[in-house]
């Protein structure tokens, strides 16, 4: 592994496994050699490495059995972390995905900041409603920057149902990670009023959240808006 100055060693050792598994070597639920063996592959302490899998684990790329060892945690359980969508509504009914569009636009000065961008770059805005027994209690909007992700296309976020976590890793080979998620409450504009269904002003509950790449390169941003009546939220459950 090469010595690079700027990137702390346990940073390069992430960059060293996130390849490995993306390119295979150890599949779904495959254990990972030990700790001592990768601290010989990549010419670093067993301490550095330890402190690489630790991140990984968190982020949900890899998990740990107690007294057997890290394994490759299942692309499904990975893209599932973190998303906004509400797992129960009205009589515990799941939410149903409706894409609105996918549109190109130019990113204004705050986008622009917060995805490290220049202002005027080209980006993708993809919205979703959801709904839950018909009712909408939903809208997502997501922005990317239209240079990491060219030839975007409609038909292909249809068939995953709007989940650019996993778009973006299985037509791009990129895994995202989530940073802080805001929560506040807000009355409603007359843009998310008109597509929820909703009075101006009547509360939401909104959910702000950017998410990166390994490198800590701003990938996604993305804002939801709640109704938030009789509806239940929920963490993943951690693996055993």
């Amino acid at each position: 592994m090469s010595k690079l100055a700027a990137i702390p060693l346990y940073r390069q050792v992430i960059r060293e496994v996130t390849t490995a598994v993306d390119a295979g070597e150890w599949g779904t639920d495959e254990s990972l050699p030990s700790e001592n063996d990768l601290a010989h592959r990549f010419g670093v302490s067993q301490g550095t490495v330890r402190k690489a899998l630790d991140v990984l684990v968190a982020d949900g790329v890899l998990y740990r059995r107690q007294g057997v060892g890290t394994f490759v945690s299942d692309a499904s359980d990975f893209l599932a972390q973190a998303m906004f969508v509400p797992l129960s509504g009205y009589g515990g009914e799941k939410p149903k995905i409706e894409m609105l569009g996918c549109v190109r636009i130019h990113a204004g000065e705050q986008l622009a900041e917060i995805l490290g961008l220049r202002r005027g770059a080209a980006l993708w805005q993809v919205r979703r409603l959801l709904r839950v027994a018909g009712a909408v209690i939903g809208l997502e909007e997501m922005f990317l920057p239209e240079a990491n992700f060219p030839n975007l296309e409609m038909r292909r976020i249809r068939e995953l149902r709007g989940n650019l976590r996993e778009l973006c890793w299985r037509d791009f080979g990129m895994r995202l990670k989530d940073g802080e998620i805001r929560y506040r409450a807000i009355p409603a504009a007359s843009a998310e009023a008109r597509l929820l269904q909703i009075e101006v002003h009547e509360p939401l509950l909104q959910l702000v959240r950017l998410a990166r790449d390994f490198d800590g390169k701003a990938q996604v941003w993305s804002v939801a808006w709640f109704r938030s009546e009789q509806l239940a939220f929920q963490a993943p459950p951690e693996r055993a």
